[in-house]
């Protein structure tokens, strides 16, 4: 028994020991990965000596005698401090995801292969000025240096059993082409969705439900256009479609009663706006900019400051920049600021092929001619590699068929060359709002609202990257090339752009909606814009007062009024919350209490504001689910997210005249829908407490996460922002959910960045154990104003030169 006893103390203490031993071993594996951030390092590529100083959040200085040095010190801080989040950037552009994540993403990479970007990438690094490619080799030689010293790999290939391979110059094209993913569909899944509603659909009830304008436009030249009228025939009215009313109703009947509230999809977009100087109380423009994306850890954006000369002459610009690319993002350069926001016009064409009776050949205005099959091979991590065929035409890869069969191509401006540049860099020795608007058209990036201003008071608005032109007006829908009628013929010239400088009001705004009509919006097209309420609540905002200083212009990025619901809360009050209709619903009288004679705000604590988007969200349920769940059955590559945006405007059409010959509803009477809505919303915000308890906050709660916390869940706790209350919300200036908003918040006046606001959200660092991992986070959070420029200095980092 002693023996016994002795063994197994025995195993315990070797097995104590081999614990110890790695778990010793597993921190010094990440605690080697952190960055370095003092002292002196000997970097290939230098013409002279570059140092690197961080505050107290991390905010990088990079000081060098000139550009090319600054883009390798750049490189080396992205690669010790982001390397994993930009090894995923060229990933996801290149389809090369599996290799790292295994099958899982074997169908993600398989749909991004037929945009070929790598290749893509190459030829446009082949092709790219000699000052873009000296910029672009200086970037990767500091990048790859910066990954070789690093004493071990960043954690997440520790935990993933993977080796980080080097950085390429093609990779930094594939970290943009990653933001066109983010910006564009890469599937043309909105021309797709409205191409069967307009097969399907009569042309009065497709008009209706593909709007042009609504209450809600706020265009900066003031032009509108009129919803479409309600439809007067009984529809759906669509020959030779299984459609019918009894096939929607037998639909609805096997939907399940229980269905989960509607929420907004998140709409990768931005808000900004700007002041001229003489409205300004700097006598300087004022620029605001927060960029509305996915929000993760660590953060898209990596803030730095640059100083270095350029013919002789100092420049010092500061702003976010993008972990895979040398340049400053947004930002100022104590001459000009600018920021941007998604355009979300017509960058885009679905074709419809005409083919022979095998599908080998596809009709073209000089004849019939053969697809190219082009071979692609998907390295998958732990078992074999995946053989795929990508088909194309002259136009564009085939990306599947509509719902008549007919095989589909995809025309996308970030096919073209010109789709990646780096001109953008340019921006940092613009001296004027003219100046920037004349680089904006030459500039290869996912087209962008740019609004700009200057020290001089100057304000201006254009787009920002390539436009195509078309030889007809055609695109919202998919049509036929085959007779040479529809094609680009080339890109618009620079100066054909649209833009606006010096509006007499002194003031700019865009908000992802459209910004303007008449020949300038034709040149742009629709690409689904957003509805305009915060367009709408911005405009309104900067006509409120007669001056703007910073803190005011960060006032209305973080205002949370929702003034887009106020009209659903009438609705409530006058149509539901009536004196018969509590008679009879005698729970609903807490309701009217809580939203009468309530202005609703999208704050932690409203308990009103949650009800009324609720009760909308479901109300379009009801109203559109049936409809849906039947186009998707018809076209599987039917995509409600695409155009839910838009029909807001038939929406309230709809429930405000009740027509009888609305089919597509599963209740006998609007009444009935409206009561029905309003009881699930009920049911849902009481499911886990008591009406007056379920505050907006309580459901609005933030989950910003590590990529591999989903996937390893205990490492969550070190690696994911803390889950706390949000504001705001989709239909207004702050725009807030549990995973997505503002990437960043931006207000400065150039040549008075001392004065300036900069916001961002999770940290600096990508690594858990870095001194500033976090910080900045909670001034995100709450909207505490916080400074532009970095602070003081805390580590300095020396790069020497051979």
């Amino acid at each position: 028994m002693r023996h016994l006893k002795r063994t197994l103390l025995s195993l315990f203490f070797i097995l104590l020991f081999i614990l110890a031993t790695f778990f010793t071993w597993l921190y010094s594996q990440i605690d080697s990965a952190l960055p370095q951030l003092e002292g002196m390092r000997t970097i290939y590529g230098l013409s002279n000596s570059a140092t690197v100083t961080r505050d107290q959040h991390g905010i990088a200085t990079i000081k060098a005698d000139n550009r090319l040095d600054v883009a390798v010190a750049t490189g080396f801080v992205h690669a010790q401090e982001r390397f994993f989040q930009m090894d995923l950037l060229r990933r996801n552009a290149a389809g090369e995801l599996a290799s790292l994540f295994g099958a899982a993403a074997i169908q993600y990479d398989t749909d991004i292969r037929r945009h070929r970007f790598r290749d893509r990438a190459s030829t446009i690094v082949k092709k790219l000025p000699p000052a873009d490619a000296a910029l672009l080799k200086a970037y990767t030689r500091g990048v790859n240096q910066g990954l070789k010293y690093l004493k071990a790999a960043p954690f997440e290939y520790l935990l993933l059993r993977h080796e980080p391979v080097e950085w390429q110059e093609e990779d930094t094209i594939l970290a943009v082409f990653s933001m066109y993913i983010d910006l564009q569909h890469q599937d043309g899944r909105r021309e797709r969705s409205l191409g069967l509603l307009h097969a399907l659909l009569s042309p009065e009830v497709f008009a209706f439900l593909n709007p042009k304008g609504s209450r809600w436009d706020a265009a900066i030249d003031d032009s509108t256009f009129s919803p479409a009228p309600m439809p007067k025939a009984a529809w759906p009215a669509a020959a030779g479609a299984d459609i019918t009313a009894s096939a929607l109703v037998k639909t609805a009947a096997n939907q399940s009663t229980s269905a989960n509230l509607a929420t907004p999809t998140d709409f990768p977009g931005s808000n900004n706006w700007a002041v001229a100087g003489n409205i300004s109380t700097t006598g300087s423009a004022i620029v605001a900019n927060d960029m509305h994306l996915g929000i993760r850890v660590p953060n898209t954006w990596f803030r730095a400051s640059f100083e270095y000369q350029n013919q002789q002459q100092p420049v010092k610009v500061t702003g976010a920049t993008l972990p895979g690319t040398p340049n400053i993002i947004v930002g100022s350069n104590g001459n000009i600021a600018w920021g941007f926001t998604n355009s979300y016009g017509d960058w885009s064409d679905v074709i419809v092929l005409t083919t022979n009776a095998d599908n080998s050949q596809y009709l073209t205005p000089s004849g019939y001619q053969s697809f190219i099959e082009r071979k692609q091979i998907i390295a998958v991590k732990d078992q074999d590699a995946v053989n795929i065929s990508v088909k194309e035409t002259i136009w564009g890869p085939v990306i599947g068929k509509d719902n008549q069969g007919n095989l589909l191509a995809f025309r996308w401006i970030a096919h073209e060359q010109a789709a990646v540049n780096m001109v953008i860099s340019e921006f940092e020795t613009a001296t004027s709002v003219e100046q920037a608007i004349a680089i904006a058209p030459r500039a290869g990036m996912p087209a962008q609202n740019l609004v700009v201003g200057d020290k001089q008071g100057n304000i201006g608005w254009s787009i920002m990257g390539p436009i195509p032109v078309r030889s007809a007006s055609f695109g919202d829908v998919p049509t036929s090339w085959a007779n040479g009628e529809h094609q680009w013929l080339g890109l618009l010239p620079p100066a054909q752009y649209p833009k606006a400088i010096n509006p007499k009001n002194a003031r700019l705004w865009t908000a992802n909606s459209r910004v303007v009509g008449g020949k300038m919006l034709a040149k742009i097209g629709n690409g689904g814009y957003a509805i305009g309420a915060r367009a709408t609540q911005i405009k309104q905002s900067l006509y409120a007062k007669p001056t703007f200083d910073e803190p005011a212009l960060l006032e209305i990025a973080l205002d949370d009024r929702a003034q887009f619901l106020s009209r659903w809360q009438d609705l409530l009050l006058t149509q539901l919350l009536t004196d018969d209709l509590l008679a009879q619903n005698p729970h609903w009288q807490e309701v009217k209490e809580l939203l009468y004679d309530k202005q609703l705000t999208a704050s932690t604590d409203s308990v009103a504001y949650r009800l009324v988007r609720n009760f909308r969200l479901n109300v379009k349920q009801q109203v559109f689910d049936i409809f849906n769940e039947h186009m998707a059955k018809l076209d599987p590559s039917y995509n409600y997210n695409s155009i839910s945006h838009q029909l807001e405007t038939p929406l309230w059409q709809l429930v405000n005249q009740q027509p009888d010959n609305f089919l597509w509803r599963g209740h006998d009477s609007w009444p009935a829908l409206l009561s029905a809505s309003l009881n699930t919303t009920l049911a849902q915000m009481t499911k886990n407490d008591s009406l007056a308890n379920a505050t907006w906050g309580k459901q609005n709660v933030s989950k910003i996460q590590h990529p591999l916390s989903k996937a390893i869940p205990f490492i969550g706790y070190w690696l994911d922002m803390p889950a706390v209350e949000l504001a705001g919300d989709s239909y207004m200036p702050r725009v807030q959910g549990p995973a997505f908003g503002a990437s960043q918040r931006m207000v400065v006046s150039p040549g008075h960045e001392e004065r300036g606001i900069f916001h961002m959200p999770t940290s600096q660092s990508g690594h858990p154990w870095s001194p500033y991992y976090r910080a900045g986070h909670e001034n995100w959070l709450t909207g505490q104003a916080s400074p532009f420029l970095p602070g003081e200095s805390k580590y300095q980092l020396t790069l020497l030169n051979y």
